[in-house]
Formats: C-alpha cells, structure tokens, sequence
C-alpha cells in the first residue's frame, strides 16, 4: 500500500468514527489538522436559518462568527489558506479553511475527498435529525423535487416523440401513483390523443376549458386531473391522469400530486419542444441532401458553354430563385443556324429537377433526329403527358434560325411570348398551344417567321417580367420592350436586359428562376 493510500485510509478511519457520535466542527477540524500537512483553520457550517455559523477554529485562527459570502463551488488552494467546501449533491452544508503548512497536490486529492466523505456524514446526521423532529416532510418535498429534476432530464433526452410519449406516461403513473394517464397533442385549436394506458374520462369540452384558462382541471370528484403542457409561449399539450392508487384502492389526487403533475408537465414542455425541434432539424437535413441532389441534376443539364456559330452571336442568362430552379434552356447547332429553346417546369426541388431531367433527355434526342419542330412538341408533349405526374407540366418554346433561308421557325407551347427584332420592327411569338404534358391528345404546328441578316430573336422565362420591386411591382413586359433596340450585340442586350431588372427590383428577394436565350444572325 503507498504511503499516501495508507495515510488516507487512517484518516478515513478518523471521519468514520464521527459517523456513531455527532460530527461537531471542533471534531472535524482536529481530524483534518492530523491527518494533513495544515495546522490550523476553521470550520463553517450551515445553521437552519441558512447562514455560515462558526462552528470551530484554531486558536490562532481569526474568523467572524457568521461567514457573509456563500462558500466556494470547488476547492481553492490560495497562497495563505486553502477553502474546501462541504457538499452534498447540490447543497453546500459549509467551507472549511486550513492554513499553516506546505502541501502538494497528493495532499489536496486527499483534502478534497476527506471533505467530500464528511459532507455526506454531515447530510445524513442533519436528515435523520431533521426527521426525529418531525421536519421530515420537508426532505421528502425536496427528494419528490429532485426525483422530477432527474426525470426530467431522462425525458428531455428523448428526441423520439413516440418515445417520448412512451416515457412520459410511464414516468407519470409511477410519480403520482396512477392507475390511468394519456397524453394529448395540440390539433388546432382543440387536442388529439396521442397515447395512453387505459381510458382516461375526458372530453372536448373538458379540454377546451383547460385551453381558455390555462389552468389543471379536476374531474369525477377529483379521481381524474388535467393539466396544460406549455411550450412555444402557447398550451402545446395535455397531461390527464386518473384513479390514484393507495392502499384502501382508489383516492382523489390531492394537492400535492396535482402539484407535481403541473411541475412534471413543464419538463414534458421542454422535451416535446426538443423533439419537435430535431425533428424539424431532421428534415431540414433530409431537404437540404435532396436540394443537394436536384441542383447536381440541374446543373449536368444545362449547357456548360454557348456554342460558336459562325455568324450567329448567342447569349444567355441563367439565374435559379432557389438551390434548384424549374427553368431549362438548350442550343442545338445546324448546319445553317442554330436551334434554341427555353422551357419552364412547373414545381420546384427534386420533382422539378426529375421532369427537367425528362425534358432534357427526350429533346436531346428528337431535335438530334432532325425532326420538324412542330413533331418535336407533339411528340414531347405525348412523353411528359405519360411520364410525368398528372398535374405537372412545361411552358416551352423553341425557335431555329436558317441563315440560307433567312428564316426563323418556332413553336411556343403556352410559353411567354418571344421577341424579334427586324430593323426597327418588333414582333412577337406568341403562344399557340397548351403547354406540354397537360392533354395527350395536343398537336403543335411550327410556325415561320422572315429572320433577315441582322436580326435578334430573344426567348425568356416569366422569371424576367414577373421581377418584382420591394413595392411588389412587376417588371412588365412594356419595360422589357423597351429594351429591345438596336444597333447592339447578343451579350450587351444580355446585360442591359439583366441590369435593368436588376436595378428595378433592387434588394427584393428573387421569387422566381430568370432565364434569357438572345440570337442574333449576322
């Protein structure tokens, strides 16, 4: 055995002997100054008033009688006197000072569980004093209180709410001895049952009193109580128990039960407001990995270049509202132009990305098969219409220029009307069809327009003209028109279509994906 055990075990011996008589502040101080390199000191001890009363010192140890600060958490070891508290779980019985000596750290280890020791002999001797006295009552609340801490704490680690809900039944029928209990959830302005052991006789009525008042109700004589869960500064819930058990068989709650349910009903506030919180994190999470995934999706589709087209200058704007947008644009090289589309699914996240991704898919192979543009929507229109969920769909238009023909082809499927611009001359591609996947049966025609030498089509989504300023007003269409004057290239007319809405919706939220596709044949 190493000397410092062996010296800690005679000194145990010493506190252990205090435990069969009454452990007095002389005793205690004379055991730690024999036992430690210290020869002098004091010991204060809580009295029933709640004060630090000198209970014994040294003789050349000066002390008030009455310690005016509250004893210290954790051992301080000062250069004059080392303070060891007295506790016991929570409570602080008192401090004892030491001083005189020099010591080392294998001396306060010593200390420090020599303090710790006497504390619980202390709290003992005052419990079974306290009882003999008839003060037993007041440690029984303090040890129904504690009991309610720890659970508590059990219950608000519970992040499950079935669990949860499991847990706190039980925990409430062993609290206040019932034979019945339930658990009701918020549900608009009323309450839904959520769990329960057994039937518990309570009805709308009954909860939608307790709802008005905030305030325990009891039923049946008293044999059932209820009483408000609280959280999120509003009733969240409800406790109801029923059919107290004793040993003459059922009883009415008294007061101190219906006491402890409401202080047990403030726990389970804390522990539903936890779950509903990691829960609401969970999916967060969950929405966040899907976002994820969608934008990855979005961003292999949409085209990573523009193209370079001999006499043709092409430009484009891409700019999604959220993490994953609902609009599409694609160019296809001709060999006498260029074919370009710009499309808007309706729906956002991942089930927007999926059609996207069906969009891209059959587009790149109908318009690679040199398929008429009108056979092109019809065809897709009849694919998205089976693929896609019965209330989806997708304003398209697409246009090809044919420079030897100086011509311009499109269809526009319930899409934004395109723009034109010949010379002076501004004209519009207006729709004229349903937007794609919304009948089955729907046809499209391709329609022809002049496209002379240095003219410009420009393709948008509603993202452009729907921009909203912080005065909720709209882009417009007349504004965008505006716009559209020449003499100028495919990239400036980008920009001052884009600077323009920008300035006009200023530090206003985007609330919608802005896609431009801008042509011009040279």
């Amino acid at each position: 055995m190493s000397p410092l055990v062996h010296r800690f075990a005679e000194f145990l011996h010493d506190l252990q002997q205090l435990e069969r008589t009454v452990a007095r502040g002389d005793a205690i101080l004379d055991a730690f100054t024999r036992h430690t390199p210290f020869d002098g000191g004091a010991v204060y001890l809580r009295d029933r008033d709640a004060s630090l009363r000198l209970a014994a010192k040294t003789q050349q140890f000066l002390a008030p009688e009455i310690l005016d600060r509250e004893p210290p958490s954790e051992l301080i070891a000062g250069t004059d006197r080392v303070l060891v508290p007295l506790r016991s779980g929570r409570e602080h019985l008192g401090v004892l000072a030491l001083t005189g000596g020099e010591y080392s750290e294998d001396d306060l280890e010593v200390v420090r569980a020599a303090a710790a020791f006497i504390a619980t002999v202390i709290a003992n001797q005052r419990l079974s004093q306290e009882a003999r006295e008839g003060d037993f009552q007041l440690k029984y609340r303090l040890w129904e209180l504690e009991s309610l801490y720890d659970i508590g704490l059990s219950i608000t680690g519970t992040l499950n709410i079935d669990e949860l809900a499991d847990e706190v039944l039980f925990r409430m029928i062993s609290l206040i001895n019932a034979r019945r209990a339930a658990l009701f959830l918020r549900d608009g302005d009323g309450f839904k049952p959520y769990r329960s052991f057994g039937d518990t006789p309570v009805n709308d009525s009954d909860l939608q009193r307790l709802r008005e008042t905030g305030q325990a109700v009891s039923l049946n004589g008293g044999t059932v109580v209820a009483v408000p869960v609280n959280g999120n500064n509003q009733i969240i819930g409800v406790l109801v128990a029923a059919d107290r058990e004793t040993r003459e068989g059922v009883a009415a709650f008294e007061a101190n039960e219906l006491r402890l349910l409401s202080l047990f009903a403030n726990q389970v506030g804390i522990a539903l407001e936890n779950a509903r919180l990691h829960r609401e994190a969970l999916e967060k999470q969950a929405m966040e990995r899907e976002l994820e995934l969608a934008a990855t999706i979005q961003r292999d589709i949409l085209p990573k270049s523009i193209p370079h087209i001999e006499d043709v200058q092409i430009a484009a704007l891409s700019r999604p509202a959220k993490q994953v947008g609902g609009d599409y644009h694609a160019f296809f090289e001709r060999e006498n132009g260029v074919t370009m589309l710009v499309a808007d699914v309706s729906g956002k996240s991942m089930p927007a990305a999926l059609l996207v991704s069906a969009l891209h898919a059959a587009v790149q192979l109908l318009v690679r098969e040199g398929r008429e543009l009108g056979e092109v929507a019809t065809e897709l229109n009849r694919h998205i219409h089976r693929w896609s969920a019965e209330n989806k769909f997708i304003t398209f238009i697409i246009a090809s220029i044919d420079r030897e023909a100086e011509t311009l082809e499109y269809v526009n499927a319930g899409h934004n009307p395109g723009y034109v611009l010949v010379g002076d001359r501004l004209d519009t591609l207006k729709s004229h069809g349903l937007p794609i996947g919304m009948l089955a049966q729907s046809k499209y025609m391709t329609q022809v327009r002049p496209f002379a030498n240095g003219s410009t089509v420009v393709l948008y989504s509603d993202g452009i003209t729907e921009a909203e300023n912080e005065a909720e007003e709209e882009f417009g269409s007349d504004r965008l028109e505006n716009l559209l004057q020449p003499p100028c290239t495919a990239a400036e007319l980008r920009d001052r279509i884009a600077a323009a809405v920008d300035g006009f919706v200023g530090s206003a939220p985007q609330h919608d994906d802005q896609t431009l596709v801008i042509a011009r044949s040279l």
